[in-house]
């Protein structure tokens, strides 16, 4: 019935009714009432997903995370009723198209360090174990590389550096951003693939001097440090769609993403659909966010 409304305009009501074998006396009993409970309903949430989809970054979200997003809005729904508008409004989660430009150079003779995660990705608290690792952003200019690092308990970007080179003052600069951040204690175990710039002399000293432990993936692995590739993923759909014009923009555009996105905003289903800084602050002051 909705569908013969939606279309008089560019048929005759006669013929939509004897294509979909209904008779224009109930088409037009149809057409004389208001709309129903559900379908207010369905309005509604579609109406929730499309200024949802407005707001940066939130394009990308699939039914899952789109519906505990409107759920946060006060709108009470369920993920299929969310999948079922959102099929109805012909609205897509946006996908990246693939492709990946290998940022590991695992041949040198520097010493490699054991994988003490085994695709372990499970921790007890902060600060246990952080996952790093290099991502390439194309740009007008040339190669902008992005080293972050990541807690495995709450998914937060504790640091992260840009650069034009791919070196280890990259790492490392990015590694003392996440010592005067989280100032963690010692033992904290620091993840890494074999690249040359996380098994280099420099970046070992530092790990020794701040007391953590070096782990490494095993060659060609990408599963050993998938939540670090999964924090990529999300990098490169939600942002990174465009070839940015200059290495300063790229910056602004890592910034903007992380800061102001991924870790106050950003839901992850392996947190509860918490974002990582609302997943931290429910570690601290449970109340606050089960009131929240």
């Amino acid at each position: 019935m909705k569908f013969i409304g939606e279309c008089r305009d560019r048929w005759p009501i006669a013929v939509l009714c004897r294509t979909l074998e209904v008779t224009r006396a109930a088409y037009y009993r149809f057409a004389g009432r208001g709309p129903t409970a559900t379908e207010i309903k369905q309005t509604q949430i579609i109406q929730a997903v499309k200024e949802i989809r407005l707001e940066k970054h939130h394009d990308a979200y699939g039914s899952p995370r789109m519906q505990r997003a409107i759920v946060k809005r006060g709108v009470v729904c369920c993920r299929n009723t969310v999948a079922k508008c959102m099929r109805h409004a012909g609205i897509q989660a946006n996908r990246r198209t693939k492709f990946r430009i290998s940022t590991t150079d695992s041949n040198h003779d520097q010493p490699i360090a054991s994988n003490l995660l085994g695709q372990n990705f499970t921790t007890e608290a902060i600060n246990r174990v952080w996952l790093t690792d290099i991502t390439y952003i194309p740009t007008q200019e040339g190669s902008t590389y992005l080293c972050a690092f990541v807690d495995l308990h709450s998914r937060k970007i504790v640091s992260w550096k840009t650069s034009r080179n791919m070196d280890s003052e990259l790492v490392v600069g990015a590694f003392d951003q996440a010592l005067t951040f989280r100032k963690p204690n010692a033992g904290l175990i620091v993840h890494s693939d074999r690249g040359s710039q996380f098994a280099s002399d420099h970046f070992r000293r530092r790990l020794a001097a701040s007391g953590l432990v070096q782990s490494m993936s095993r060659r060609g692995n990408c599963y050993d440090n998938a939540p670090m590739e999964s924090f990529f993923k999300s990098y490169k759909t939600e942002e990174a769609q465009q070839i940015y014009d200059t290495h300063e923009h790229a910056t602004r555009g890592v910034s903007d993403y992380i800061e102001r996105f991924y870790n106050p905003h950003r839901l992850h289903s392996s947190l509860g659909y918490l974002s990582p800084i609302d997943f931290e602050q429910a570690i601290k002051e449970p109340s606050l966010v089960s009131e929240s």
